[in-house]
């Protein structure tokens, strides 16, 4: 039964956290043209049941066991009210279940964190940093209509605000614009942090202990009696 709730918990967390794409899911529904408002819509759809599926899993389970089971309903309320009937501000509430994601990242820290620092972990998050990158300026070139942006140009200042660099030749100029700037702030101070973070394990991965050190040095200072010792007996 423990190993089966384990089991529950970790698909529970990988599945919450692919909420956090809810917003960005219904920005394409809602300010996309042709092919990207479709990717929109059939994204956020695909979310919305994997999300449904795992809820209802918790309530299930929480009602089984009856234990937080108020807070399982609740999560059920808001994923039925963020349904993808809904206009897109409401479907993008889908992505407070990410909250779940991170509240059941501290029962799996270490799991967690051995799994970003991997060589496969640091590609996928790269690869999860670069195509939110892309979609943020994108969607920025979409929201800045005054300024007659390209796609382009809308991944160029993407890449500069990440980066921290702030060229200037492109600013946001209206509300949406500066909440996409400062999510872009956010995302390069993660992966620059993240990367440093990968680095410095790298470094100390293989650092030995202070309690393995000092039972090494005990052990050639042993060594060292004995062939004091023995030298000792032969003169």
């Amino acid at each position: 039964m423990a190993d089966q709730q384990l089991r529950f918990l970790r698909a529970d967390a990988r599945v919450s956290r692919l909420a956090a794409l809810a917003p960005v899911a219904a920005a394409l529904e809602q300010w996309g043209d042709g092919v990207w408002h479709d990717i929109g819509r059939v994204g956020f759809a695909l979310l919305w049941f994997a999300l449904l599926a795992i809820v209802l899993a918790e309530v299930a389970v929480t009602l089984r066991l009856s234990q937080n089971r108020m807070r399982a309903i609740l999560w059920l309320a808001l994923v039925a009210l963020a349904n993808p009937g809904s206009p897109p501000l409401i479907e993008s509430l889908l992505g407070l279940r990410i909250a779940r994601a991170v509240r059941l990242r501290h029962e799996f820290a270490e799991s967690v964190g051995r799994a970003v620092f991997s060589g496969r972990g640091l590609r996928f998050v790269s690869a999860v940093s670069a195509l939110g990158i892309f979609a943020l300026g994108w969607l920025f070139s979409a929201v800045e209509t005054t300024q007659h942006l390209s796609v382009g140009d809308g991944v160029w200042f993407a890449l500069v605000t990440a980066a921290t660099v702030g060229y200037g030749d492109i600013v946001p100029t209206n509300t949406v614009g500066r909440f996409i700037a400062a999510a872009l702030m956010i995302l390069g101070l993660f992966v620059v942090g993240l990367l440093t973070g990968a680095v410095a394990e790298r470094f100390t991965r293989n650092k030995p202990r202070d309690g393995d050190v000092a039972g090494r040095l005990d052990e050639l200072a042993a060594r060292l009696e004995r062939i004091e010792s023995s030298l000792g007996r032969r003169d």
